[in-house]
Parts: structure tokens; sequence; C-alpha cells
């Protein structure tokens, strides 16, 4: 209160010539969650999948950057170090529901869903889960959510990779594309 400035949300009250001040919450508060972050709301697939075809090419950028937070939050484990690498079971289910999308659907759809992806991979919402990661995930969940989670991974990486996976691609929004449009190298040929 040095200068006469009176901080936002104190209360001035003169009595008997005498002031005190006491702090009254503003209304234009907003109230953190326990974790002092606000609870973001759960990932619908169907609408946050309907969301994005419907969403002009040249929007989804700005719409995807915009998804980011929610989307990380959902899918994958919060609690892990590092913080939101590895993807939950939200996240296992997620992606199954983006490979059956991208199954059966028109080419144009599989067009924009293949931009979608990519622009996952720009905006580091392409978490995923190796094999060789399952270790980090049972040593921090219950033995029954490992159980569950193990199963669904298995299945999933059955349906990614159904000849093998030798370049070890994680499971992930991007396995669901990246067998047919890696790539291809170009050989140059003398004539």
């Amino acid at each position: 209160m040095k200068g006469g400035v009176i901080p936002r949300g104190i209360v001035v009250s003169r009595r008997s010539g005498r002031s005190s001040a006491s702090v009254r919450p503003s209304s234009a508060s907003v109230r953190p969650s326990v974790s002092g972050i606000s609870k973001l709301p759960k990932l619908d697939f169907k609408c946050f999948y309907n969301k994005l075809m419907k969403t002009n090419i040249s929007n989804l950028p700005s719409t995807i950057e915009c998804e980011k937070d929610n989307y990380v939050c959902n899918t994958t484990f919060q609690t892990f170090q590092p913080k939101g690498a590895y993807l939950n079971m939200t996240g296992l289910k997620f992606v199954n529901y983006l490979r059956d999308r991208y199954k059966n659907v028109t080419p144009d759809e599989q067009k924009k869903i293949r931009t979608i992806v990519s622009l996952f991979d720009q905006c580091s919402m392409s978490q995923g889960i190796r094999i060789s990661d399952l270790p980090i995930v049972q040593g921090q969940v219950s033995e029954k959510y490992f159980a569950c989670y193990k199963d669904l991974y298995e299945e999933i990486y059955k349906k990614l990779f159904p000849n093998g996976n030798s370049e070890c691609f994680p499971v992930s929004t991007s396995a669901i594309i990246h067998r047919k449009h890696r790539l291809q190298t170009v050989h140059d040929h003398d004539e």
C-alpha cells in the first residue's frame, strides 16, 4: 500500500477514525484445480476427430495448436518423468480409433488424416510407446492397469505392424501412416 496505491482485492474500511485493510477475493478470480492448472475436459474421440476433419486445411495448424494441451494431458501419463512422454491407455485407444478411421475412409479423407498426423508431429503431439518402454510404465502403474495396458498395446501393435517392425517405430499416431508413405530412396542410374 506504499504510495497510496491499494492492491486489487484489498478493501479499506474506516471505523472510529482508524484505517484497516482486509483481503476479499476479487469477483474475477480464477480458481485453479488442486494441481494448479484448470481441469481440462476429457477427450471425446469422435468429436475431436470430426472437428479436425471438418476444419479447413488452412485453419488446421491453429486448430491443432489450440487443442494441444487438452490432447497431450488426456493421452499421455502426466505423472511420469518426463511428463507426457508416453501414451497412456486413452492415448493407445485414440491411436486405435484413428487407425480404424484411416482404414475405412475415402482416399481424400485419408489424405486429410495424413495432414493431421503430420501436424501432430510438428506440434509435438505424436507421443508414443515402444516395447522397450513397457517396463517404465509397469514400474509406475498398478498391476491391474498394466495388465490391461499391455494387452491393448499388443493388440494395437499387431494391427499397426502386421509384418514386423524392424525400424522399431513406437505405437503412435505417426505409425498409422508410416509404412505406406515413407520417403522412398531414389537411386541415380547411369544411362
